[in-house]
């Protein structure tokens, strides 16, 4: 059939035409008839004007949204798209020059030939990959095997030429080796293939750099050669260029990062390094270095046992952070710890030069130092001197759950300044380091803006502790001790027996009865036995102990003589309590229990925080042969020692800790229940060594009512020295301060007041805000480790040329109980110890004869004593005969020293100021003049005796103090006891037996206080009272109502200068008119125009001459004639037309030639 041919006239002509499109469609199969429609084609729209106009509107919006979209965009993200476009060009520029060198690459053949330089005659091998075993993550942190491995340069040239440019090295950077067995790479310039060479090599690099390796096993030899390429491989082609696949930068970059690490080898015997591999702290080494590397505070809870005291800063020394110079800083609650882990880590690095201490008063610091153990106050002292600490790269704040107030500063002061080193380029780290620690109070952003510092764990304690509960609470808890003791030497194995009690005095107390129970030797035993027939058994022990020393002088001892001696003056000569006391008394056993037959002697030790650094030391020494040791402590023992071999924990779960209230300024201390965090530490003092077992004397219910942890010592002591060491470094709003628990705002306000009222700080008012802030006699106070009270004393004494006996004064009264009470004085028997107390107490009388000694009461006391103990050379024997601990008096001249080195460098004087040894007791004025110094500084501590026929049922001696509604009482044991002067001023307020004492009380003047308390007292206006210039004072003193403090303690009337206001312009110009203040002036006082009084009428102000002469002395503020005469020494007629205004016309020329008047 023929093709069907359909034309169209109508056609646009530029439609396809049936012809084409028949000639288009050539379907074979398809014989149908073709029909062909006609295609629709769109017209082209034809531009018009308006068409321009739209284009360009839609052009400006779309520009307008565009500047709007950059606007938008911060600086921060601006600058990010500015790099990110840079780093697109280095890459585009640097492929391109990759291109262009690829030209110039040697052959291999020709490499093959070379030989390096360094090493010329050893040939080069080809290199292995070098891939260690993978280990796995510690703590689930990721592990590093170099810190600074991502910010070393690495070195790829490594054949040493001397013709090496810059061109070598780009070319030899961006050779990427790979694993030569596996595959071969090209480079054809194709951007794809060298992205994924590149992203191998970086994921090859990151196994690499996660692998755990031990870097003190890590050998690298530095005189290994390492060739590129292959020997014997064809030449290369630019388009196809072969690359070996090796490990070579891996190797490299271990290289690097091992020649340019810190590590310091530190070198230790086999002993050592076993015990510290069982340590659960060990493994965790490389988590922890990794955290404190990355971070600038770190936060690390490990539990008692686990290492971190001792192990930490031996992690730190190793890792190179004394490399610079620079000191590792680790600070200790306690004295006791700082020494004793010192010594122990100088032990374990076999460092003794390297390792060191400082505590108060003493220290073995020196140039050679690199890790210091110190108590917080020494670290708080060396911040005033060098705020940033340049001296240290990393603080240690340990044992930071005791909260004690110097660490809580610290830690507020450390996250402040350890970011602010991070950005000068020296870097300080700061750990915190606790076993339990309330993470709430440390981990928040008032403490830590920037970020938040990561949380170690560790969970692991060296061996397992089992701990028993009491079914019932024992009330007697001393006797509950007792008897568990008893049992635990009797029935259990072999192991050392730490026990935990409140106090002194029960620790002594438990350690007599323990002493009556086990005697050490059984030959003394059969001795004792014949002799305490018919006696009792603590007489019999004090009369074997006198014949025991008697026979030692005529014959040598035994070793078993020796040792109960020893035991025994433990027990006897220490500070024991009162015999008739609760302890001694109501707790005691009831009779001795005889003790088992097969029982080994107990070898008993006390330890508390009075008792001497050496006795405190005999813990750590092993118990002699045969012998099973028992540690009688208080806290202590609580926290970072480590009793060698304790395998048994008694704990009794009481303190005594010291409640202090903040309003009243009052502290007592009170036996209360310990913490759950705290009984877990005890319980940590067992498994150290070997499996334990912990025996609380309280029920799993008293357990669960217990705090979780103890209040920090910010929230228990007063707060006046913080605030004024606070204020000292510019830190006007304490409040602001970033505490882990800040202070209640009541007691830092009522600080601030009483610091004010001290006169070291002053109100000053900015922005319409008062603010109290520190002025010269306060930054003067700050200098001194004093409570800003007793600094005021040494400021005061300075004046008066009393330097010498009140910086022995002060330092009396800053050490804890100078003095043994009576009630603690034992001798052999009781009729001894009857008679030592009244000896005692024959001596202190004798040193208050009446007068200015007797009003200066205790203080004279404690003065006279421990004058008479440093001249004596104070040994303990005259200690004890007079009254005065031994390790207090030693703490005494340790402060002494300080405070005289302190004088003599803040304060230069003509000749340097020093103490005598030989120093006589003050005078009856110089006491008179002390007294009256103590009463200006601790104005606050004032009370008064209540009138006991006001008081009806009252007892006698009862006073009333400023802040305390409870009536107090003179402790019996002053000199003052009887004495009952009517105004008194007290150190301190203790509770015993439900009634408050006042301790170191001294008599006070009542007509002293309107002078030396003046911020104290309130005044009121006398009716028809008129005032007088006093010439001795050059004052203006008005008769006015007195009273004392906010109790209103009536003073009577008394003069009181008037206060600075119009008035007193008024008066002072009165007194100068009648010749009051100038007696040349009397002469013209009957001839002036108008009385004196005239200036202080109510109609004054209607005379031009009184309102012209007030105007005067207002504007140069003349209230006195000191400041008159400053004024005349400048301006000689100043005054002189205003008062011949008073006077007639033919005086004038007369006073003329006499001015200004005498």
């Amino acid at each position: 059939m023929k093709e069907k041919k359909i034309t169209q006239d109508t056609a646009d002509s530029e439609c396809v035409g049936p012809k084409q499109m028949e000639a288009d469609y050539n379907n074979p199969v398809d014989t149908a008839n073709i029909l062909l429609l006609p295609v629709k084609v769109k017209k082209k729209k034809v531009k018009k004007a308006d068409d321009k106009v739209i284009n360009r509107k839609k052009h400006e919006a779309r520009k307008r949204r565009l500047e709007e979209t950059e606007v938008k965009i911060s600086k921060t993200k601006r600058k990010k798209l500015i790099k990110v476009m840079e780093r697109k060009k280095k890459k585009e520029s640097k492929e391109s020059l990759l291109k262009n060198l690829m030209q110039y690459q040697l052959s291999t053949g020709t490499m093959s030939k070379l030989t390096a330089e360094i090493h010329p005659r050893k040939r080069a091998k080809p290199e292995e990959c070098f891939v260690p075993k993978k280990l796995s993550n510690l703590a689930g942190c990721k592990c590093v095997l170099f810190p600074e491995l991502k910010k070393q340069p690495l070195q790829e040239n490594y054949y040493e030429t001397g013709s090496e440019s810059e061109d070598d090295l780009l070319l030899t950077e961006e050779v990427i080796t790979m694993d030569a067995e596996s595959s071969m790479c090209t480079v054809d310039g194709k951007d794809m293939e060298r992205k994924q060479v590149e992203d191998s090599a970086d994921r090859r690099q990151e196994n690499l750099t996660n692998q755990n390796t031990d870097e003190s096993k890590l050998m690298i030899k530095h005189h290994e050669t390492i060739n590129l390429l292959e020997p014997n491989t064809s030449e290369l082609d630019v388009a196809n260029l072969p690359v070996k696949i090796s490990c070579i930068r891996n190797k490299m970059s271990l290289l690097e990062g091992a020649q340019k690490s810190n590590f310091v080898p530190v070198h230790r015997s086999e002993s050592v390094e076993a015990q510290r591999s069982k340590l659960p702290i060990y493994a965790e080494e490389q988590s922890i270095m990794e955290a404190i590397n990355e971070n600038y505070a770190t936060i690390i809870c490990g539990e008692t046992g686990s290492g971190k005291t001792t192990q930490l800063p031996q992690f730190l020394y190793e890792a190179g952070y004394t490399r610079d110079g620079k000191m590792i800083g680790i600070t200790e609650p306690r004295r006791v710890a700082a020494m004793a882990m010192a010594a122990r880590v100088a032990q374990e690095m076999n460092l003794p030069n390297a390792v060191s201490y400082q505590i108060k008063y003493e220290g073995n610091r020196s140039a050679e130092t690199s890790i210091l153990f110190m108590t917080d106050g020494v670290l708080m002292k060396e911040m005033q001197k060098d705020v940033m600490l340049s001296a240290y790269s990393v603080i240690v704040i340990d044992e930071a759950h005791e909260r004690s107030m110097y660490s809580d500063v610290l830690i507020g002061l450390l996250t402040r300044i350890a970011p602010y080193r991070f950005r000068m380029g020296s870097p300080l780290k700061l750990i915190i380091m606790s076993a339990t620690l309330r993470l709430v109070d440390f981990k928040n952003k008032r403490l830590f803006p920037i970020s938040l510092p990561p949380v170690l764990t560790i969970d692991a304690r060296q061996y397992p502790v089992s701990i028993h509960f009491e079914k019932r609470t024992p009330k007697n808890y001393l006797v509950a001790a007792f008897h568990k003791i008893c049992e635990i030497h009797e029935k259990k194995g072999p192991g050392t027996i730490l026990v935990f009690l409140s106090g002194k005095l029960e620790v002594m107390a438990l350690l007599k009865w323990l002493v009556e129970r086990y005697a050490i030797g059984q030959k003394r035993c059969e001795r004792k036995k014949r002799r305490v027939e018919g006696k009792k058994l603590k007489q019999s022990q004090l009369e074997l102990k006198k014949a025991t020393s008697n026979q030692s002088k005529k014959a040598g001892k035994s070793a078993d003589e020796d040792l109960a001696d020893n035991r025994f003056a433990d027990a006897d000569n220490l500070d024991c309590g009162d015999p008739g006391s609760e302890i001694s008394e109501n707790l005691r056993p009831e009779g001795p229990c005889p003790r088992h037959s097969l029982a080994l002697p107990l070898f008993c030790l006390p330890l508390y925080s009075l008792l001497s650094s050496k006795k405190q030391q005999r813990i750590f020494e092993p118990a002699p042969d045969g012998h099973r040791m028992c540690v009688v402590a208080t806290n202590v023992a609580e926290t970072s020692l480590t009793i060698p071999a304790v395998r048994y924990v008694i704990d009794s779960g009481r303190e005594k800790r010291r409640h202090y209230d903040p309003v009243t300024g009052v502290s007592q201390f009170l036996v209360s229940w310990i913490s759950q965090a705290s009984a877990d530490q005890r319980a940590g003092r067992a498994g150290r060594v070997q499996p334990g077992e912990v025996y609380r004397l309280y029920s799993s219910a008293v357990y669960s009512d217990f705090e979780k942890f103890s209040p920090p010592e910010i929230l228990t002591k007063p707060v006046d020295q913080l605030v004024l060491h606070l204020k000292s470094m510019n830190i006007v709003k304490v409040a602001n301060f970033p505490f882990p628990t800040p202070p209640d705002e009541d007691s830092l306000e009522e600080a601030e007041r009483r610091l004010i009222r001290l006169g070291a700080l002053q109100v000053a008012v900015k922005n319409n805000v008062k603010q109290a802030r520190i002025n010269l006699f306060g930054k003067t106070l700050s200098i001194f480790p004093l409570a800003p009270a007793f600094a005021k004393i040494l400021v005061m004494a300075n004046q008066h040329s009393l330097m010498t006996h009140a910086c022995c004064l002060v330092a009396a009264l800053s050490v804890r109980e100078p003095l043994i009470p009576l009630y603690s004085l034992r001798g052999g028997s009781d009729r001894e110890t009857q008679a030592l107390m009244l000896q005692v107490l024959k001596q202190r009388r004798s040193w208050c004869p009446p007068g200015q000694a007797r009003n200066f009461g205790d203080l004279t006391v404690i003065m006279r004593a421990i004058l008479s103990a440093e001249a004596l050379e104070g040994s303990q024997e005259e200690c004890h005969r007079l009254g005065v601990r031994h390790k207090a008096l030693i703490e005494i001249r340790k402060l002494r020293q300080q405070l005289i080195k302190i004088i003599n460098s803040r304060c230069p004087q003509d000749k340097p100021f020093t103490v005598k040894i030989d120093m006589k007791p003050p005078t009856d004025e110089e006491m008179l003049m002390l007294r009256q110094i103590v009463t200006a500084s601790l104005t606050d501590n004032i009370a008064k005796r209540v009138d006991p026929v006001a008081a009806g049922d009252l007892s006698k001696g009862a006073y009333q103090s400023q802040k305390l509604k409870d009536y107090v009482y003179i402790d019996p044991g002053s000199i003052l006891f009887k004495d009952e002067p009517e105004w008194v001023l007290y150190q301190e307020i203790v509770e015993r037996k439900h009634k408050k004492y006042m301790q170191n009380v001294i008599c006070v003047e009542r007509n002293w206080l309107p002078r030396l308390a003046n911020t104290y007292c309130h005044f009121t206006s006398v009716k028809e009272a008129e005032p007088r210039y006093d010439p001795a004072t050059d004052s203006i003193l008005i008769l006015m109502d007195g009273t004392f403090s906010d109790m209103h303690w009536s003073l009577g009337k008394v003069e009181q200068p008037l206060p600075v206001n119009v008035t007193l312009y008024r008066y002072f110009a009165q007194f100068f008119l009648d010749g009051s203040v100038c007696p040349s002036l009397a002469t013209y006082a009957d001839k002036l125009l108008l009385s004196p009084s005239t200036m202080t009428k109510p109609w004054a102000k209607l005379q031009m001459r009184t309102e012209k002469l007030l105007n005067a002395l207002i504007e140069y503020e003349v209230t006195s004639r000191g400041r008159l005469a400053e004024v005349w020494r400048d301006k000689s007629e100043y005054l002189l037309d205003e008062y011949l205004e008073w006077l007639p016309q033919f005086l004038h020329e007369k006073v003329q030639m006499n001015w200004p008047p005498s």
